[in-house]
């Protein structure tokens, strides 16, 4: 597995085959990927939600994010993030969180830096996109004076650092999935704006519009 685009462009993703319990996003699917996000990339704060390798997370940094932060459960799997993150020069530019997702986006633990774009890519099988999409899309939401953690999930319209302003901001949130896990067209202000299919895998991009 290699970093296909950007100043990273051919460093290699070591293994990313043989990690247990990660199905790493192809070359084909990341180009998707980032073909949707294009240059909205570049300035933003990216966040990989079942990072596994990182090797999604890593191509955002290469394609001109200004940092990133993985969430990933298996401690050796962050452990080798905060390794290929040293080894590629890109340390200051990212942050790791080692636990589970539902409960670090439940416990507001991405509160502390806005994230622009969310990508997420959950084992199949046990239907988590939907109960993620809807705890990101719900964090905070019940609690109008507590919008920093809504703020994690928030696609600036301005470029270069994250703003804590929520005012007129657009949003985003990618998610990977098998095609025939069923996703609600609406999850509290974040709608379905688009689904991209390619084999078996779907993306489904939310966007947040003001109620």
């Amino acid at each position: 597995m290699r970093i296909i685009s950007g100043s990273l462009k051919g460093r290699k993703i070591p293994d990313a085959f043989k990690a247990q319990g990660v199905k790493p996003s192809s070359d084909l699917l990341k180009g998707v990927l980032f073909n949707i996000l294009g240059k909205d990339i570049e300035g933003k704060v990216f966040c990989d939600l079942y990072a596994g390798t990182g090797n999604v997370g890593f191509e955002a940094l290469s394609r001109g994010a200004s940092f990133c932060i993985f969430v990933e459960r298996s401690r050796s799997l962050v452990s080798r993030i905060n390794r290929l993150s040293k080894e590629f020069g890109v340390s200051g530019r990212t942050k790791t969180i080692s636990g589970d997702v539902l409960k670090v986006v439940s416990n507001g633990l991405l509160k502390d830096r806005k994230c622009d774009i969310i990508f997420l890519d959950p084992p199949y099988n046990f239907n988590l996109a939907g109960k993620t999409v809807n705890a990101l899309a719900n964090n905070g939401n019940n609690d109008n004076n507590d919008k920093s953690r809504l703020g994690a999930v928030v696609f600036s319209q301005t470029k270069g650092s994250p703003s804590p302003a929520l005012a007129q901001a657009k949003s985003i949130i990618i998610v990977q999935h098998h095609k025939k896990e069923a996703l609600d067209a609406q999850y509290s202000n974040y709608c379905l704006a688009d689904r991209k299919i390619h084999g078996r895998t779907a993306l489904s991009i939310y966007n947040y519009k003001a109620s």
